[in-house]
């Protein structure tokens, strides 16, 4: 059986997913009593162990003809592979592979397993014969609505926050570790002083020398934050190329329009990156920007009629509620009613993406 072959089975087995998530848990004894028993490399029980932890178990609620429609989607875009040989081969083993672990893996998490399962089978290349395409960036999404981790070539690892996109190549090459941001991430990033990581934004660019952090480039309210949980990074600007160490416990606000930036202790660290763990946290946050997050964190759109409600500022903690229960906690302390806006089927046979109205309520009185 060849080594792809081999973990593929193995990776679409719940029981070897349990044990190898809980790994880290076990004495010396038992790793190796497991690493026996499933006949595995120390080559092949890193990459195992390194997939699982990019893979976030969370279910997903979608209604029958939603999650038909996805799935035809996703079998649609791996069909679509030039038409070689080689190419086709692949396609119909990943499909396979797809199929036989649909029903363990929810459709969003698909999206995160399909990723390493091309870096598997692809192979490691030989860094001395690398050609220009290899050498190319390849871009990895994480779709509206949903939250996927990465694992990168030095095993760093990366959580995308819903509708932000990271780039990197196959292989970390030269003096440093370039990568390229849009959106929000969190990183941990594995130590290399030789050959810190520069994790690139529109406006700045974070150089890393191995440590944790967060970096929000929405920019929703002209701004650009960074928040280093632990280590040491310096921010470039790349308006004016001056550069800023940040110091851990520190989060800093780059200001678009004035080009200063700004840094201040972080009270409440969950308020920054509470959100890879699946928490929102607002602190004396405008409703606009709230609004703008909550669109992309439940995948709709919504609409204010009067822009001036974004003007109240709220303080707010939000753990598993649905889009529902988080406006209705809102509605209870800004004068506000909120339409939902039933969703159309589509021709294609998909529904319109969902969308919610909130109007001023004049007749509302809230302390």
């Amino acid at each position: 059986m060849e080594v792809h072959d081999k973990l593929t089975n193995l990776l679409a087995d719940e029981a070897f997913q349990t044990e190898i998530r809980n790994f880290d848990d076990y004495n010396a004894e038992k790793q190796k009593r497991i690493q026996g028993q499933y006949e595995l490399s120390e080559e092949e029980l890193a990459y195992a162990r390194k997939f699982i932890a990019g893979l976030v178990f969370i279910p997903v609620a979608l209604a029958a003809e939603e999650r038909k429609q996805a799935s035809k989607r996703l079998m649609s875009r791996l069909a679509a592979t030039p038409d070689s040989a080689e190419h086709r081969l692949r396609s119909r083993s990943m499909m396979q592979w797809v199929s036989h672990i649909a029903a363990i893996l929810s459709i969003p998490l698909l999206l995160t397993t399909i990723y390493f399962y091309y870096q598997a089978s692809t192979g490691t290349p030989n860094l001395n014969s690398l050609t220009a395409s290899q050498k190319t960036f390849n871009t990895f999404r994480a779709p509206l609505g949903a939250k996927t981790q990465v694992v990168l070539p030095d095993g760093s690892l990366v959580w995308l926050n819903s509708g932000s996109s990271l780039s990197f190549p196959s292989v970390f090459t030269g003096s440093t570790r370039e990568v390229k941001l849009k959106g929000e991430a969190y990183f941990e990033v594995t130590k290399n002083e030789s050959m810190p990581m520069q994790v690139s934004t529109n406006q700045l660019t974070v150089k890393v020398y191995g440590t944790t952090f967060n970096v929000n480039g929405f920019a929703d309210n002209g701004k650009v934050e960074t928040t280093l949980v632990e280590g040491k990074v310096t921010l470039i600007l790349k308006a004016s190329h001056k550069e800023y160490l940040l110091e851990p416990g520190y989060s800093a606000s780059y200001d678009i329009r004035s080009q200063e930036i700004r840094a201040s202790e972080v009270d409440e660290m969950d308020v920054f990156t509470g959100w890879k763990d699946g928490k929102m946290l607002f602190q004396n946050e405008p409703f606009a920007g709230i609004v703008n997050k909550l669109e992309r964190w439940y995948n709709v759109d919504i609409e204010m009629t009067d822009p001036s409600l974004g003007n109240y500022t709220l303080y707010a903690t939000f753990i598993d509620e649905n889009i529902e229960q988080v406006l209705d906690i809102f509605a209870s302390s800004i004068p506000i009613t909120i339409n939902y806006i039933k969703r159309e089927k589509q021709p294609d046979g998909s529904y319109s993406k969902r969308k919610i109205v909130i109007s001023r309520d004049v007749n509302k009185v809230t302390y």
